[in-house]
């Protein structure tokens, strides 16, 4: 009982270092954004936006966000986790924690509270959530680059970031396409070694012969195909919510613009460095509606409005979720809390041992 402390404190000193460093690059980002701004022009701009579209991307926002949680749906349904409604306030419970804590953390908070609440285990829904991500990854690579073709000013580090995502995403892609066909004879091999037997039996028990299970989706075709059509509506709708968004300031915004955007802040999270990417967002958004000539105020105001949306969407779904799954119990779960009772999450990389089987 006296070690407890000790071993707690590096954990929590190493959690606030880590949001120490977020929010000072957030600062960081946000006076690069805020340089040279005119705050006259930009307060005639926010006083003269459009109430009404901006309700609208709100709508659209929170309409993209049942989408997004039917496509995680899909994935999942071989592990059988219970109704759409039901993965829905996961999802939102999930993408509250990626905009409050660092590095993405909600992603594998909702895998663990899918895999509890279900049974499936969460490294059985950890596969279908790095599913989603690299599959998104690969469509924005794409559509950007697409919809850069013949960009008079396009920016160096957008040019290099796509070329880095890019090669990172089909890396990971194709690790997940060959772990199913190669994870088994792997195992068997190693598994045929005294010195190598036991840690790997360990391994296969804990998580990751479930987690092999859980990229089985994307090896069937139907259940992919439905994942890539969905995936199509979601970037779509974030596109049109772009447009709608910089309508709402006065800004004409493009379709292939808005699709641009995108794939700059998918860029931009690739490495997530700051909560919610405060700053990030802001600077990134800003800088490439400025190479499509639009002056700062107005970039500078439609970056923080289509930030603001997403905010606001995660925050009210997120603590309705919250509510329905549990109550605020379930935030320290999600930020890897020991529970009220002093239990810890589990044994396991998200929670509980899990059996192989």
């Amino acid at each position: 009982m006296a070690e407890t402390p000790s071993v707690k404190r590096p954990r929590r000193w190493w959690r606030v270092a880590r949001m120490v460093a977020g929010i000072a690059l957030a600062g960081g980002f946000l006076a690069l954004a805020l340089h040279d701004v005119d705050w006259n022009h930009l307060g005639e701009v926010a006083k003269s936006a459009n109430s009404v579209l901006l309700l609208g991307a709100l709508l659209l926002g929170s309409i993209n966000l049942g989408v997004r949680s039917l496509r995680w749906h899909v994935l999942l349904a071989p592990g059988k986790p219970g109704s759409v409604l039901d993965t829905f306030w996961v999802v939102t419970v999930g993408y509250l924690g990626n905009i409050v804590l660092p590095m993405r953390a909600g992603d594998l908070g909702r895998s663990y509270l899918m895999g509890r609440r279900s049974g499936m285990g969460g490294s059985f829904a950890l596969a279908t959530t790095a599913a989603e991500r690299v599959f998104d990854a690969i469509f924005l690579v794409v559509l950007g680059g697409l919809a850069l073709q013949g960009h008079p000013a396009l920016p160096t580090w957008l040019s290099r970031g796509l070329v880095f995502l890019a090669a990172a995403a089909l890396g990971a892609l194709l690790v997940l396409l060959l772990l199913p066909a190669m994870w088994g004879r792997a195992a068997a091999w190693a598994q045929a070694r005294p010195r190598f037997a036991g840690p790997v039996q360990r391994v296969r028990q804990r998580w990751l012969d479930r987690f092999v299970e859980g990229l089985s989706s994307i090896r069937h075709p139907g259940r992919l195909a439905v994942f890539l059509v969905l995936t199509c509506c979601i970037w779509t709708v974030d596109a049109v919510t772009t447009v709608v968004a910089g309508a709402a300031l006065g800004v004409h915004i493009p379709l292939l613009a808005a699709f641009v955007i995108l794939a700059a802040l998918g860029v931009s999270s690739a490495v997530p460095l700051t909560p919610g990417q405060v700053g990030v967002f802001q600077w990134v958004a800003s800088s490439v509606l400025g190479s499509y000539a639009v002056p700062q105020e107005p970039a500078v105001l439609v970056a923080i409005a289509l930030q603001g949306v997403n905010f606001l969407i995660l925050l009210v779904w997120g603590m309705a979720g919250v509510f329905q799954l549990g109550g605020p119990e379930i935030l320290r779960v999600l930020a890897g809390l020991p529970a009220a009772g002093g239990t810890s999450a589990g044994d396991g990389p998200l929670g509980p041992r899990e059996a192989s089987g």
